[in-house]
């Protein structure tokens, strides 16, 4: 029974819910989860404040959240796709594919913004290391895929895509959601993923 509730058990997911928690409720105390000034003060992502020095916001801007409906929507999806990657993965590389997905999504967002010349923008939300999460398992799914090309591991990709395509759809219809970092996220997710999982099977074949 041991065995079984700790292959149950998601710790590093379950402590980056409670993180995210910990903050939205701190954003409600400072003066609210929908004011641009706390969540300035938190540490939202402000590209030009980022560039000027403050990047410890590409790491804050990633624990903060607008509103009830932007937290609960991304804790869900932490909450179903962070246990599938960390039970996939384990804790280090997961670490490593959620806060390189998080972080880097909000650095090429940061340049991005300042390429095109956009002002006045602030991000916040788990949502592109969310989006890296579900890179995670794309790469995860193909491996799969390659190794064993049945019908019901081909059923498993194709849904994984069609995921992929609706939540871009509906980046591209809510003006407020940011298609961009989601993108970059869903990259990062998936190239870094690729790359552990690729050592992933060099080490077992060294081993063995």
């Amino acid at each position: 029974m041991n065995k079984t509730h700790q292959k149950r058990f998601y710790p590093i997911t379950y402590i980056l819910i409670c993180i995210n928690l910990t903050l939205f409720a701190l954003e409600i105390k400072l003066g609210g989860s929908e004011n641009l000034n706390t969540l300035d003060y938190l540490g939202a992502l402000i590209p030009e404040k980022a560039i000027a020095g403050e990047w410890w916001r590409l790491l804050s801007a990633n624990f903060l959240h607008f509103g009830w409906l932007h937290l609960i929507t991304n804790m869900a999806a932490l909450y179903f796709l962070g246990r599938l990657v960390e039970a996939s993965f384990g804790l280090i590389r997961y670490l490593i594919v959620y806060f390189f997905s998080g972080i880097g999504a909000m650095f090429l967002f940061t340049l991005f913004t300042l390429k095109t010349g956009e002002e006045n923008v602030v991000l916040v939300g788990a949502s592109a290391a969310i989006m890296g999460l579900i890179g995670s398992i794309l790469a995860i799914f193909l491996q799969i895929w390659f190794k064993k090309r049945t019908k019901v591991n081909a059923r498993r990709l194709r849904l994984i895509i069609v995921v992929i395509i609706i939540q871009f759809l509906f980046d591209n219809l809510v003006p407020e959601v940011s298609f961009s970092s989601h993108l970059f996220g869903l990259i990062i997710g998936f190239v870094i993923s690729s790359f552990l999982l690729l050592l992933q099977i060099r080490n077992k074949e060294l081993s063995s």
